[in-house]
């Protein structure tokens, strides 16, 4: 590998792929385009094995879609697809919580422990840099899994995190999207850590999770009529 290359060489696949995920959720790459590996290899100045190795790590991650002789793909996820995804996302980070209260004093201080990626989603709200600041909230909820010490939640979580990120970014155009409500909620998640109200907690992050599909679901249903309307 020449010293041009744009990426560190340590896990460089993993790198890779986090760099077709920003691709895919900037809209770089559209659901359904067709991936290149010549076209990564060139812009990235990398062979093409550490490509190949990104591409199967984001399609067991259900990121991208490879079909015999034809080549990989940008999955598209359909509506129903998405939220299946989300509702496993829910169920997991609902493990990791209750484990982290059931641990009780030995996390000690929590707030401290979330200080930085608060920090992190502040700044990028204050640029109004949506890319930096969903990177940051998917920090946040990293951090509550690895508090967990879980070891199947870590890597099931892993599995979900890049499509996460697309999901959040994807939703550029809701009304919903909101960067000081967005931090409210994690404040308010990290309130009911700290104090251990594990029943306001659950709710909390349930509406966190799925609030969004929700309230865009709403925001259509007065479309969906008026279209009817008009027919």
């Amino acid at each position: 590998m020449d010293g041009q290359s744009t990426l560190e060489l340590r896990n460089l696949p993993d790198r890779l792929a986090d760099h077709l995920v920003v691709m895919i959720a900037k809209g770089e790459l559209k659901p359904g385009q067709r991936v290149f590996e010549k076209d990564i290899c060139k812009i990235q100045g990398v062979s093409r094995i550490p490509v190949r190795e990104a591409l199967r790590l984001l399609q067991a991650q259900g990121v991208v879609r490879t079909e015999p002789n034809r080549g990989t793909y940008v999955t598209a996820f359909s509506g129903d697809e998405m939220m299946e995804m989300l509702q496993l996302r829910l169920a997991v980070e609902r493990i990791a919580l209750r484990r982290v209260l059931a641990r009780g004093s030995s996390v000690g201080d929590i707030a401290p422990q979330f200080s930085d990626v608060m920090l992190a989603m502040r700044r990028a709200a204050t640029l109004r840099d949506r890319l930096a600041f969903c990177q940051a909230d998917l920090s946040f909820h990293q951090r509550i899994i690895e508090l967990s010490t879980s070891p199947v939640l870590a890597p099931t979580w892993q599995l979900l995190s890049r499509g996460v990120l697309i999901f959040l970014m994807q939703e550029e155009e809701s009304p919903v999207f909101d960067f000081e409500a967005l931090i409210a909620e994690h404040e308010k998640i990290l309130a009911f850590l700290q104090s251990g109200k594990s029943d306001a907690l659950d709710g909390e992050i349930e509406d966190h999770i799925l609030c969004i599909v929700r309230e865009r679901n709403r925001h259509a249903l007065p479309k969906a009529v008026a279209g009817l309307k008009t027919v």
